[in-house]
């Protein structure tokens, strides 16, 4: 049987925009201070690697990015204890990333493939309102995360869920209306709404928020939108291209 910490607040999502760190607030954090490194993932965006932290003495996770650009934190984003430079094990040049809380439940995906099916219904409200929590301090920091979905929510003991993977993460044209260049990368293509597809599109927060109504319907039906049929090659031809 799922045990599960009950909402710790009738209202979570009552979230201010904090500051950002400066320079000078980061934690950094050297190949001296990682031990026993293995990797548990790969993206377009880097790899993800777990590693015990000598001094906390416990795991983290050490995700290599190409451009570190964010850094912060809150209850339903994971957690962020600072920035990684150096040399990961087999390879040759010194890289950056971030190091963050490792998730020993791993993600709201994993839970529903070991269920084979949804989580139960009370589970699921949950975390969907922990879902929408980390999405609201995302964009009231002006920060849109444009890969929202089962995959990159990852689960606390307590299955809590959290945000995760902000190798997209980009401002939103209403707070930096200037961005050139917005319409490459956009994240998987089932979660990603068709208007994203104009070349002139700038990205905005309701990016994110058609992005949730699918996780929505994946998380309470345990199915995927698409039929497999439905392939990427046909929903292109339903984009709104100029």
């Amino acid at each position: 049987m799922l045990k599960f910490d009950p909402p710790t607040s009738p209202h979570p999502a009552g979230l201010s925009p904090p500051s950002l760190p400066t320079n000078n607030q980061i934690n950094m954090f050297d190949d001296d201070s990682l031990l026993d490194w293995m990797e548990i993932g790969k993206g377009g965006f880097g790899s993800v690697y777990k590693a015990r932290h000598n001094k906390m003495g416990h795991d983290v996770a050490i995700k290599i990015l190409h451009d570190v650009r964010w850094l912060f934190s809150c209850k339903f984003v994971l957690r962020v204890y600072g920035m990684y430079k150096g040399i990961p094990p087999y390879k040759t040049v010194k890289q950056e990333g971030i190091v963050m809380e490792f998730m020993t439940r791993g993600s709201i995906m994993d839970l529903c493939k070991n269920l084979r099916g949804p989580p139960p219904f009370p589970l699921a409200c949950r975390l969907i309102q922990d879902v929408a929590s980390g999405m609201r301090f995302l964009h009231l920091m002006g920060i849109l995360h444009r890969d929202l979905k089962m995959p990159n929510v990852m689960l606390s003991e307590g299955l809590h869920a959290k945000l995760a993977d902000f190798g997209l993460c980009t401002m939103s044209a209403t707070c930096c209306p200037s961005n050139e260049g917005e319409t490459e990368n956009l994240g998987t293509l089932k979660y990603t709404p068709p208007e994203a597809y104009d070349i002139n599109y700038k990205p905005v927060r309701s990016f994110d928020v058609y992005s949730f109504a699918i996780f929505l319907w994946v998380i309470l039906s345990g199915e995927e939108p698409f039929p497999s049929e439905f392939n990427q090659f046909s929903y292109y031809q339903y984009m709104p291209l100029k």
